[in-house]
């Protein structure tokens, strides 16, 4: 079993309604998320993407298919700012043990991550992990039970 935790793509600091869930990415999010797109098209693997339902995210989530498709796209609100208990919470309910990735916010997608590997990590920016789980179901899945085996961010300097 293996988890792909992908955070949004860079954001700019405000949007027209003034709320942060409808903050868009930036121009650099926009570069992030195509290399991203770009990068995982080779992870033929996974069946389901969740996704917040925060603007960042679906545009993240947007261009990223644009690169490859995915069977099964869900867009959910309770993932929206989710703290990592939210997330186990909603991760061991699922029947579903295909490969997923979640793309969402920090800090509870850096905390989830920092919880299965029982590493410190702290996801900036478009920053993927895939966190194996040798043998485990998800509603088995616990601290430390998880791997990194493999990890990419896109690198962007725009002036």
């Amino acid at each position: 079993m293996k988890i792909h935790l992908l955070r949004h793509a860079k954001t700019s600091p405000t949007s027209s309604s003034g709320k942060d869930i409808d903050r868009p990415l930036s121009t650099k999010g926009i570069s992030q998320s195509n290399l991203m797109g770009d990068y995982l098209k080779k992870i033929d693997s996974i069946d389901e993407v969740w996704c917040s339902s925060a603007v960042r995210t679906r545009e993240t989530l947007e261009i990223v298919k644009y690169h490859r498709s995915y069977n099964r796209v869900n867009i959910k609100d309770d993932l929206y700012l989710c703290s990592r208990d939210q997330f186990l919470e909603i991760l061991w309910a699922s029947e579903d043990e295909n490969e997923l990735m979640i793309i969402g916010h920090n800090f509870g997608i850096s905390d989830l991550a920092t919880y299965f590997t029982d590493t410190q990590l702290e996801m900036r920016t478009s920053e993927y992990y895939c966190i194996e789980f040798d043998g485990l179901k998800l509603k088995e899945t616990s601290r430390g039970t998880g791997v990194i085996v493999d990890h990419y961010r896109p690198r962007i300097l725009i002036p």
